[in-house]
């Protein structure tokens, strides 16, 4: 908000401009927490970078990225680290084993939105072009932001 005028928003409009802030990117959520998107973890410049690979391994496996634990033991990353990037909202986890780098999940979101008519797995799986397991995480995550509603079998 810019000007003199008083801003005037109930709890209801408040909670809609950060949901939308934090769907597009502008700001990161962990469950009831929010926080500036550009906000990363604390780590030491080698742990960056091992970030860095998985975070950009995960972003060109699309919608259908591997388990996060698999390439991160791998690279050397330990699960307490996995658990900042889960609480920091750099990582969004949507299911069991089922995570993406918040800017994948925001495109996801944003494609799963745009489509009209009942959303179903098969469908989402076709549009996404992902397996079927992927798409009940990712129209479940959907759902449960949106307040439920638009899925169907």
């Amino acid at each position: 908000h810019r000007g003199a005028a008083r801003l005037t928003l109930d709890d209801a409009d408040l909670r809609r401009v950060i949901g939308d802030m934090a769907d597009d990117g502008r700001l990161s959520r962990s469950g009831r927490r929010i926080g500036l998107a550009a906000a990363r973890p604390e780590l030491d410049p080698e742990m960056a970078e091992r970030v860095d690979r998985l975070m950009d391994g995960l972003r060109s496996a699309g919608a259908e990225p591997p388990r996060v634990d698999g390439p991160a033991a791998r690279l050397g990353i330990p699960p307490a680290v996995i658990g900042q990037l889960r609480a920091g909202g750099l990582l969004r986890q949507v299911g069991p084993g089922i995570d993406y780098p918040a800017d994948v999940w925001s495109a996801l979101q944003a494609r799963i939105e745009s489509l009209r008519g009942p959303l179903t797995v098969a469908r989402v799986r076709d549009e996404l072009g992902t397996s079927r397991r992927h798409a009940e995480a990712i129209l479940a995550a959907a759902v449960t932001r949106r307040g439920g509603g638009r899925r169907s079998g």
